[in-house]
């Protein structure tokens, strides 16, 4: 069985530039750790992931790294 995939918001630019749909749940775990130590825990990854999930931006302040681990 394949990891549930959670969302990634993307913009035009990114499409452009084939960057990825979706990211692993479990990377999307990680990133959240680090959103709700800053940010609290008001929205849960579901909650996020129904909204639209986490940007490249936000990826990238939250798990620096993550394009090295998914090979982009």
């Amino acid at each position: 069985m394949s990891e549930r995939r959670f969302p990634f918001l993307v913009t035009q630019k990114d499409l452009d530039n084939r960057g990825p749909r979706t990211i692993p749940w479990s990377l999307a775990e990680r990133a959240y750790a680090e959103y709700s130590r800053r940010f609290g825990t008001s929205q849960s990854l579901d909650v996020l992931a129904s909204r639209g999930g986490f940007s490249i931006y936000e990826m990238d302040l939250f798990v620096p790294g993550w394009r090295r681990e998914l090979g982009l």
